[in-house]
């Protein structure tokens, strides 16, 4: 499995969470004949466990939430990706699955923990100034690793036109014949982010519709030599992705097409399985 694109900054693919239209899945009913026999008529102690028991629902769906509304790190949350491809050369499916994990320490700061299914964990500080990566972490590592600098996921103000840079590397172009066949190795560019859309609606493969969105769209471009008749070509790698309010990131996708040549690229979109 190739490394996550990060979301490809978080998966990143930071979101992720809905199971039916509460943060922790629809809480069942209560059947009124378990109750004790004054609950039936609204009177003595039984009347007063109804307010309890709320409470109690609610503190249970609840663990601590390190996020913001556009970008939800409640501990304990769980998502799965159904990750496709559109190649010049054909690739298996996949599925990504991310969970939330108990809020650290890094560096004096608290830190909400996102793992990936692909042994990455990723460290994001979360203020009035947005969400962004501090460090990583591999499932073999014992410490995480502050990143140079800190990698934007969501920069604030939440609004369109609101924009930031990261570095990013191709992910899906490829060398033919050559080795190492992936670009990502040798290759880094200067990726612009902006907010384009608070209010998309996204529709899922499911048939749900997840509203309101913020669209995120990033490019970039690599100057590359890809066949003798073009010669160098300015290659687009293109990131767009959607995070619902009180939902997080619900789908992406990253776009690396090439003229036919030397090189080989597509596209990858994932999207919230559940």
């Amino acid at each position: 499995m190739m490394t996550p694109p990060a979301p490809l900054r978080v998966f990143p693919l930071s979101r992720l969470r809905r199971e039916g239209d509460r943060p922790c899945g629809p809480a069942k009913p209560v059947q009124r004949d378990d109750w004790v026999s004054d609950t039936r008529s609204g009177n003595g102690a039984g009347k007063l466990l109804w307010p309890c028991m709320a409470l109690v629902l609610v503190a249970g769906c609840s663990g601590r939430d390190m996020g913001n509304e556009w970008f939800p790190l409640r501990e304990g949350d769980e998502q799965t990706l159904a990750v496709a491809y559109r190649m010049d050369e054909p690739r298996e499916p996949e599925q990504w699955t991310m969970r939330v994990q108990a809020p650290a320490t890094f560096q004096d700061q608290p830190v909400a923990i996102r793992h990936h299914s692909a042994g990455v964990s990723y460290y994001l500080k979360v203020d009035d100034q947005g969400i962004r990566r501090v460090a990583t972490r591999t499932d073999i590592d014992e410490q995480p690793t502050a990143d140079a600098e800190p990698v934007w996921v969501l920069k604030a103000p939440y609004q369109v036109g609101t924009e930031w840079t990261t570095v990013t590397v191709p992910y899906l172009l490829q060398r033919k014949n050559e080795h190492p066949r992936e670009l990502k190795y040798t290759h880094k560019a200067q990726m612009t982010w902006r907010i384009e859309s608070l209010d998309d609606t996204v529709k899922l493969a499911d048939g749900t519709e997840h509203k309101p969105c913020l669209r995120v769209v990033g490019q970039a471009r690599l100057n590359l030599y890809t066949d003798p008749v073009n010669g160098f070509s300015d290659v687009p790698l293109i990131s767009r992705e959607w995070y619902c309010r009180g939902e997080g990131l619900v789908k992406f996708e990253r776009e690396e097409k090439v003229p036919a040549g030397f090189m080989t690229g597509g596209v990858l979109s994932a999207e919230r399985q559940r």
